[in-house]
């Protein structure tokens, strides 16, 4: 049992939520580990490298977190936009009681798209959190980030893919989109880490570790997040 956070400037403010978010895990939160992809971090226990930005992060966190406290039963993969856009608390009373009925593998929160995906509509875990169960779920989430890694930099390769991400993020979509101003190198970080975030799920689920969250509990939790991330679009336009 233990959790694991990336996050991007982790100060003393976001340390303590951190904290009391794991206490409200139970027993699932400890022991818990930060990863901080900002240079000189002074609150996290390891200095990302953000090579390959979230990616690498949970890669040199998961080494960190198995290094120092050896294979868990369970570990809880976070980053820094549960603080942001999600519910922090429903969060942690949902994973707190959660039941993995699929065995070992990677469980998390699902994403649909209408991009197919050698024949079919793209499913996906959205890369804000992972669920890692069991010593194989951990090794099956090791090995699909490894892969993503080594293949970061290559140009997608999916039939149009290019138009479904200009698509995503554009700013004027009325319950989408990216309203923070987007600069030419920001628009390349994110069809990078969106690229990785599918194929990391293509490979989980061809190994067949990849386990979406199912239930009334979890869609009742996600139209809430719909609700908080469509308040904060709202708000800072």
């Amino acid at each position: 049992m233990a959790s694991l956070l990336l996050a991007f400037g982790h100060g003393a403010d976001q340390d303590g939520r951190w904290m009391r978010f794991t206490q409200q895990l139970g027993p699932w939160g400890q022991p818990k580990l930060t990863v901080d992809n900002r240079p000189d971090t002074v609150f996290a226990e390891v200095q990302g490298s953000n090579a390959q930005f979230e990616f690498s992060g949970y890669l040199e966190g998961l080494d960190a977190l198995l290094e120092r406290h050896g294979p868990q039963a369970r570990i809880l993969v976070f980053n820094d936009s549960l603080f942001s856009h999600h519910s922090r608390r429903r969060w942690a009373e949902f994973l707190r009681d959660y039941v993995p009925n699929r065995g070992p593998g990677v469980y998390g929160d699902p994403r649909t798209e209408s991009l197919a995906v050698e024949g079919r509509p793209l499913h996906y875990l959205a890369s804000w959190m992972f669920v890692l169960e069991g010593e194989v779920g951990q090794q099956a989430f090791r090995a699909a980030l490894t892969e993503v890694i080594s293949t970061f930099d290559e140009a997608p390769r999916w039939p149009g893919y290019d138009r479904f991400l200009a698509h995503y993020y554009a700013p004027n979509r009325r319950w989408g989109g990216y309203t923070q101003p987007m600069s030419p190198q920001d628009r390349e970080r994110k069809l990078r880490c969106s690229w990785a975030e599918h194929r990391l799920s293509l490979r989980l689920a061809q190994q067949g570790m990849m386990h979406p969250f199912e239930g009334l509990r979890y869609r009742g939790l996600h139209q809430l997040d719909r609700v908080l991330s469509a308040y904060k679009r709202l708000t800072y336009r």
